[in-house]
């Protein structure tokens, strides 16, 4: 029996990591054996980025690399084998996460670079979408930091629904975008039926 990869996206804010803890609990409760994985790992490289990140130190290449490098061990070590033994891995944050943050890479090369290192791709992508205002109350960013992250965050936003459109046409791949503004249940039941909907096909 082979697994499914479900992977969980957004910008900061977006209740991404709250959203993967539903769905692990449900799903769980529902039966099925479940896996939660987070990128970057707890790895040598994953905290090398974390590292590199905490002193603003946000070099595209440099960071691909890392991200790479880091995405590798975790398919082999983690990802791969799960997936063969039938567990549904749940993603929070995939290679979708670098072809945002990491844009200026470019989108064909961070996808030929993942298609040698044998990255599986998701049965479900899911990206769940908020406005910039809301993601930066639910962060607390102050006012007077709240300028430079709010044009962060908006970069981040349309690179998502930028990316979420070549997927889907160009890759063939299944991602849903689900508004994220609603209560965490709201959300949540959003995330299940479309996860729900892949398992069982």
């Amino acid at each position: 029996m082979k697994g499914k990869l479900i992977c969980i996206e957004g910008i900061d804010g977006s209740g991404k990591t709250t959203q993967v803890n539903l769905l692990a609990k449900a799903l769980h409760d529902r039966g099925y054996d479940v896996i939660i994985l987070r990128e970057p790992t707890d790895g040598v490289y994953g905290r090398k980025i974390r590292k590199m990140i905490e002193e603003g130190k946000t070099d595209p290449e440099e960071l691909f690399e890392l991200f790479l490098k880091d995405r590798k061990e975790n398919i082999e070590k983690n990802i791969l084998p799960a997936l063969k033994n039938g567990k549904i891995v749940i993603m929070d944050r995939y290679y979708i996460s670098t072809l945002v943050y990491q844009s200026e890479v470019g989108i064909e090369r961070i996808l030929e670079a993942h298609e040698k290192i044998s990255a599986p791709k998701p049965d479900l992508v899911i990206i769940l979408d908020i406005p910039v205002d809301e993601a930066l109350r639910r962060l607390k960013v102050k006012s007077c930091d709240s300028f430079e992250r709010r044009e962060i965050l908006e970069k981040h936003r349309k690179q998502y629904e930028k990316i979420a459109k070549y997927l889907r046409e160009k890759e063939k791949m299944n991602v849903v975008i689900i508004d994220a503004t609603g209560s965490e249940e709201e959300v949540h039941k959003k995330v299940l039926r479309e996860v729900l909907e892949v398992i069982k096909n």
